[in-house]
């Protein structure tokens, strides 16, 4: 048996030429090892201006015959402003309450709340 040669000392050190060159050596791995995680992080890709590429290739695209899919339209979208349902009859604000706030936050408040 192997282990009657060194018993008091384990697998890994037994083929060390001299004590204390496995902390040597696991330091130094940890430092490869370090190194190559920060080195391997992946690169950022910024996303491609949409509306810059459609200017740039724009010849290109008036000749193509698929280009109603390379092209947005223009109106595919409408902005609109709803007015929020109250749920009382009455509101329960009283009506210069406007009037008599003194701060910014009140004036907010109000304004928010009969939205």
């Amino acid at each position: 048996m192997s282990h009657a040669l060194c018993p008091e000392t384990r697998k890994f050190t037994r083929a060390l030429s001299k004590p204390g060159t496995a902390a040597e050596l696991r330091q130094s791995v940890s430092e490869v090892v370090r190194s190559s995680v920060l080195l391997a992080k992946p690169k950022l890709i910024e996303p491609i201006d949409y509306e810059n590429v459609i200017v740039q290739k724009k010849t290109q695209i008036l000749n193509d015959g698929l280009r109603e899919m390379l092209l947005f339209p223009y109106d595919d979208f409408q902005i609109a402003t709803l007015k929020r349902q109250g749920r009382y009859k009455c509101s329960t604000v009283p009506e210069n309450a406007k009037k008599e706030a003194q701060s910014l936050f009140v004036t907010e408040c109000l304004k928010t709340y009969n939205s």
